[in-house]
């Protein structure tokens, strides 16, 4: 008898075969079991042994089959088998394949129609295409055994299917046994012996083990009873194990108990709680809670099985999940088991864990809040016990003792560290961080952990702890800001043993970093129990071209011996970044799951780290949290306001309406005169009158209804009066859902009966249009006003002010009704569900719980999770003080973003072909993971598009797999695609790339002809040219080694020691080079990224951001700036560069060019009044954001040549040549402002600026007297 058993885990395994040899022993069954593990070996070898094992097979079984790369050859062999075949909780087409004689799934799918008690229950067992499908299917066999034992002798097969799934998940020993005895004696003719028929052992749902006792607590009560008896004090610890009964029933249990063991080794209290399926609730909620009634009270959780908290790998219910963990408040570990790689695999390389591990035991267990996904046991090869790692559990160990001493220790003695960035680095740029006021904000921390118990010597004001932390005694030693303490090097050696790999790369310790030859310099401050310190620069800025070759490396000694000081000297309770974002997370090792030889978790070491991240920016933060073990603490960007008009543009609209009224040549001379002088280039001598007028209109109006971001967000700050009715009349100037997926100015159209979308494109060209257009907006806006009234005073508390707004909701909604009807013609309550999202958002924005979430985070407690995302696009974002996390991969591209991205990649075409006269043969994209994750994969889904394909979805409504749209219904060329993605991309959406690879593949291996299809027309060509097949020839997405992060152009750029353009691109070409084979490997081959770049024309990245545009980082630049630059070199041809842009109001996606784009962000940010001023506000950190969008904009100069004269003339103007401006730079931030004037002169000397010679000699003369300045400070008694 031969029995097949297919599954993707190795639970139960070692039990079966247990059982088979027992069977085998006493009743000579002669029984050959053979499984499958198709989680761990899916090689082709394997697939073709299962097709044969399938064809031999009396009986197959299956179990947790869900991943697509296997349902659908699975599928395909299944359908072929002559024996019977049962498969449980897995894909629904997999379970359809299940037939047991006249039991069969597939023919009742397929619409039998005869009725009787037997087929209603059949309907029941046949899994619908649902979320929950696995649940409802465990609960209904569970409770269906005591109805079979009233029907008829033909149930006899729906009774194996339904104990199929009783015996297998109730997986002891004995069980197994009974089970196989089953099967046996119902399926294995040529078995004519007796064999004991047992029913199912039942097990309860839920029990607490110990392995020091032989049976299971059934009772809280009994445990601590028990557990009371073993310890000698009730200060110690205690951490709760999650874990499943079928794990501790099958005494699979080597790597729980070795974790056990550890915690208890490091003075905790140690426990496993398990739940019969995969919802661990029913533990929770029967063992955990008020010690006081009797219940456990564990201060930190493990979930141990590598799952979400409820529905396993098949489904994730976050929100039962997050209700459930909120009751218990304790910090929630999901660590990781291999499933789907043996450990061996695993250990190789930088990979780190498979996609398919990725994604259920990462990605989607952050949706339920938690944190640190350490990798913990795994298989060797050709084995089925899972098996601990010892370095892995006792870093982790350390770790949670860590995390429990937060819950431990009375807040006055807490230590903690707080790390500053300072990038690129020098006096002017301590303290970076996106959007954030980082002085203001940590000195608000600052003073509420003080009120809160902890030991801090609190400065005076925000300006004398940055002077600390700035000034202090960094003359003295030459650093860019005071030096706390000094380690010496020998203490170095001894506290980081991991010196010497540094010194491989580095040189010998201590290096040239931050030293004084024999000690090192420890940048910072300690306020009591607060130290507050600046994170080491990488290094690279002392030797820029060593990025050249760097494509792994190691962090320099003085990183190293920064956050080993903290640890090991200092002694440090907790760590906490401050802001979006230092380099720990970037540093080299596995991109997720990483081992303890990798850098960052070297260098977090056992310290629990607390991570303050701007809310916009979920994939950056997703790194943080898989590499450097963070808990974030989200907070809020600064408000969108729009631009408006200032200067000469404002007068240009002025002189343009006059004209309109009075219609004069003097007029018109005066307004070709000025849009001259402002560059506005409309091509004045080629349009009539009407239309050049039109056309300045629309450049006017874009720059006007453009919404920036105003200032930098304090935390713990709420938004104003004034911000907030901003900011949601942003939101319903968007379609809402609320809304029917309109926004209010459409449905204000709808109930007029007017065309929306015809009065927006009319707008720019149209005077009575653009006046109802901004009628609509101001309805809008008043509604707003209307509706959120009078806010309470600052006095009040969060409490308070949510009660008072709780309270008047109904006024407020009656104020706007009112208005609304007068202004608009809609009668009271039709926006009820409107009113309802307002008041939600509202609430939850002022219920800010930035400094209150760090604070929960210090004491110990579980941090809510939340969407990373912009208001826009995601209202659950706020309130912010939660613990950011991206989305479950499976989901991307959703619905709406295969729409839009088929809508942006048909306008690309259009636009170039529209210029060129034909379609662009091959266009360089560039995909990054945030703009992906806030659009739900809207690139994505344009790149598929572009190919001509579209996404496939599973039976579970998974985005699954892709297929190519036929030609006669695309309706044009396949274009080629070179995608560069981000190592933050690679790292969070492994699937999408392995959708994007096969999209890319199916398109080169179409039948079609070579006119009609590009993608295989280049394969062909390459493959021919480099003698290479065409499957490694179609090699079309690329990024970095794994584990390394950057295109590192922009270090290049920033450090000016480029001599010429091809440095750039070897730098870009040598980082990128790394492409996704046909194997699911990267493989470095920079031959195929420069052949397959050769056949570009036309570059492009969507700019999917309403609060980060293309000068607010300098990874813009770094990417497409990278790649535009290093397809000029290879083709020799500029291609034309253009970037899609988000940014507008009450309008969809729009792609221009990247000259307009820059011209655009300099004249609405850069150069606007009313941006620089919100930044002026800042002080200190304001200046160094003016000098970053400087040298942003100076970065599209230096590889793509997009910036003009203008914009480096206006900013010379406006901030340097204006000596009241110029001195207030300088009292502000005198490095910030010496680096602006470096970077003017750095623009002329190399050809981007052509400015006359009088205004570099100025330039000179400023930058020596800002030196002299500067140099006249330091020396000063």
């Amino acid at each position: 008898m031969r029995f097949l058993f297919l599954t993707m885990e190795s639970t139960n395994n070692r039990a079966l075969k247990n059982a088979a040899a027992v069977l085998n022993r006493e009743y000579d069954c002669r029984l050959e079991i053979t499984i499958f593990n198709l989680g761990l070996h899916k090689s082709e070898e394997v697939w073709r042994n299962l097709q044969q094992a399938v064809s031999c097979a009396d009986f197959i079984f299956g179990s947790m089959l869900f991943s697509e790369e296997i349902v659908r050859p699975l599928e395909k062999h299944l359908s072929s088998a002559a024996c019977p075949v049962c498969i449980i909780t897995s894909n629904p087409a997999l379970i359809r394949q299940t037939r047991l004689g006249r039991f069969n799934l597939l023919r009742y799918d397929n619409g039998e129609k005869k009725k009787s008690v037997f087929r209603d229950l059949a309907a029941k067992l046949k899994p619908d295409n649902k979320k929950s499908e696995s649940h409802r299917q465990l609960s209904l066999v569970r409770n269906i055994s005591k109805v079979l034992k009233h029907l008829p002798g033909k149930s006899r097969d729906m009774h194996t299917f339904i104990s199929a799934h009783q015996f297998w998940l109730n997986g002891s020993d004995e069980n197994m046994k009974n089970f196989l005895c089953l099967l046996i004696d119902r399926y294995a003719t040529s078995f004519t012996g007796r064999l004991p028929r047992k029913d199912p052992i039942f097990y309860p749902d839920a029990a607490l083990c110990h392995p020091d006792v032989s049976e299971p607590f059934y009772s809280a009560a009994l445990f601590r009873k028990w557990l009371g008896k073993r310890t000698t004090s009730g200060q110690r610890g205690q951490v709760a194990i999650l874990s499943m009964r079928a794990t501790v029933l099958s005494k699979n249990m080597q790597h729980i108990e070795r974790l056990l063991r550890s915690l208890e080794s490091r003075g905790l209290d140690a426990y496993i709680a398990y739940s019969g399926g995969l919802d661990f609730r029913p533990a929770i909620n029967s063992f955990f809670g008020n010690a006081h009634e009797g219940r456990l009270s564990p201060d930190l959780i493990i979930n141990a099985t590598g799952f979400s908290l409820v529905g396993g790998p098949a489904e994730n219910k976050a929100a039962e999940a997050i209700e459930a963990l909120k009751k218990i408040s304790v910090p929630y570990i999901n660590l990781v088991p291999l499933s789907f790689q043996s450990i061996q695999q695993w250990q190789s390389g930088n990979l780190g864990l498979t996609p398919l591990q990725t994604a259920l035991s990462v990605a989607i267990p952050e949706l339920d809040g938690a944190i640190e996904p350490h990798v913990y046991a795994g298989t060797e090869e050709e084995s089925d016990t899972t098996i601990p790692l010892p370095a892995e559990i006792e870093r982790i160990t350390e770790r949670v003792r860590k995390h429990v001493d937060l819950r431990k220790k009375a807040t006055s003695t807490k230590k903690i560290a707080v790390v500053l960035f300072n990038f690129p680095p020098n006096l002017g740029n301590a303290g970076t961080a996106a959007f954030l006021d980082v002085f203001q904000s940590l000195f608000m921390l600052m003073r509420e952990m003080r009120q809160s118990g902890y030991d801090i010597t609190l400065p005076e004001s925000v300006e004398e702890l940055k002077a600390s932390l700035l000034e202090g005694n960094h003359e003295l030693f030459g650093t860019d800001g005071n030096v706390a303490e000094h380690l010496p090097v020998d203490e170095y050696r001894r506290i980081f043993p991991g010196y010497h790999e540094i010194e491989t790369h580095w040189g010998n310790a201590p290096g040239e970093l931050l030293n004084d030859g024999n000690r090192f310099h420890i940048l910072g401050k300690t306020f009591g129990n607060v130290f507050i310190g600046q994170q080491p620069s990488f290094g690279y800025e002392r030797d820029p071209m060593r990025l050249l070759m760097a494509k792994d490396a190691s962090p320099n000694h003085a990183f190293a011996a920064f956050y080993a000081w903290i640890e090991h000297i200092w002694k440090a309770d907790a760590v906490v970044h401050f802001g979006t974002h230092g380099a720990l997370e970037f540093m080299p090792g596995k991109q997720v799951g990483l081992g303890t030889s990798c850098w960052p978790k070297r260098l977090i070491g056992s310290m629990p780290n607390f991570y303050y991240y701007c809310v916009n920016n979920p994939s950056e933060g997703a790194i943080a949290k898989r590499r450097g073990y963070a808990t974030l603490v989200s907070y809020l960007a600064p408000p969108l306001e729009h631009a408006g008009l200032y200067k000469g543009l404002r007068q240009l609209r002025d002189l343009i309406e006059n004209y309109h009224q009075t219609p004069a040549q003097e007029i018109l001379e005066e307004i070709g005169s000025l849009a001259d002088t402002l560059d506005l280039n409309t091509d004045r001598e080629q349009l009539p009158i009407e239309q050049y007028l039109t056309a300045l209109n629309r450049e006017l109006y874009t720059i006007e209804e453009r919404m920036i971001p105003l200032g930098l967000h304090v935390i713990g700050k709420n938004p104003s009066p004034e911000n907030l009715v901003d900011q949601l009349t942003l939101l319903i100037t968007h379609p809402v859902a609320a809304l029917q997926n309109m926004s209010l100015p459409e449905y204000i159209c709808k109930v007029r009966k007017r065309d929306c979308s015809q009065l927006v494109n009319q707008g720019t060209n149209s005077g009575e249009a653009d006046r109802e257009w901004r009628d609509l907006l101001h309805i809008s806006r008043e509604t707003v006003r209307h509706f959120i009234g009078t806010l309470p005073g600052a006095e009040e508390t969060q409490y308070e002010v949510r009660s008072i707004l709780e309270a008047g909701f109904k006024v407020r909604v009656s104020a706007a009704e009112h208005y609304l009807h007068r202004a608009a013609s809609i009668r009271p309550g039709q926006l009820s569900g409107l009113w309802e999202l307002l008041q939600h958002i509202l609430i939850a924005m002022i219920s800010n719980r930035e400094i209150q979430g760090m604070l929960d985070a210090l004491e110990g407690r579980y941090i809510e999770p939340s969407p990373g995302n912009d208001l826009l696009r995601n209202h659950n974002i706020v309130p912010t003080g939660r613990n950011m996390h991206s989305l479950d991969p499976f989901s991307i591209p959703s619905l709406s973003a295969q729409k839009q991205g088929k809508q942006s990649a048909e306008e690309l075409l259009c636009l170039y072909r529209e210029e060129n006269g034909c379609l662009p043969e091959s266009i360089a994209i560039v995909l990054w993971g945030t703009d992906n994750l806030k659009s739900d994969g809207e690139g994505v889904a344009q790149a598929l598009a572009l190919i001509g394909a579209r996404p496939k979805t599973d039976e579970l409504g998974k985005v699954s797999s892709v297929e190519l749209i036929p030609h006669e219904e695309l309706g044009r060329a396949r274009i080629d695609v070179v995608i560069t993605v981000s190592g933050i991309f690679r790292d969070l959406l492994s699937h999408q790339i392995a959708l994007l690879d096969k999209a890319v593949r199916l398109a080169a291996a179409a039948d079609e002809p070579e006119t009609v299809n590009f993608i295989r027309r280049n394969v062909l060509r390459d493959a021919k040219e480099q003698g290479v097949s065409p499957e490694c020839a179609a090699n079309r997405i690329f990024s970095n080694a794994p584990g390394s992060y950057g295109a590192n152009v922009n270090h290049l750029v920033e450090s000016s020691s480029w001599e010429n353009d091809s440095e750039l691109s070897e730098t870009f070409i040598n980082r990128k080079c790394f492409s996704f084979n046909a194997g699911g490997s990267w493989e470095e081959s920079p031959e195929i990224l420069t052949s397959a770049l050769r056949n570009v024309t036309l570059t492009y990245q969507t700019i999917d951001s309403y609060e980060i545009g293309i000068s607010d980082i300098d990874h813009y630049y770094e990417y497409l700036g990278g790649v535009s630059k290093s397809v000029e070199l290879i083709s020799h041809s500029k291609p034309k560069v253009m970037v899609g842009d988000v940014n507008g109001f009450g309008k969809n996606q729009k792609i221009c060019s990247l000259e307009k784009m820059v011209a655009l962000e300099s004249r609405t940010k850069l150069l606007n009044p009313k941006w620089y001023r919100s930044m002026l506000d800042h002080g200190y950190e304001g200046v160094r954001e003016i000098e970053s969008h400087l040298s942003n904009t100076y970065g599209w100069s230096a590889t793509a040549s997009a910036v003009k004269d203008w914009t480096y003339t206006e900013f010379n103007e406006t901030f340097l040549r204006d000596r009241e401006m110029l001195e207030q730079l300088k009292k502000l931030n005198i490095h910030a402002t010496l680096s602006m004037t470096r970077r003017l002169l750095e623009a002329n000397s190399r050809g981007f600026w052509k400015t006359d010679k009088e205004t570099i000699e100025e330039l000179q003369e400023l930058y020596s007297e800002l030196e002299n300045s500067m140099e006249g400070a330091h020396s000063a008694p």
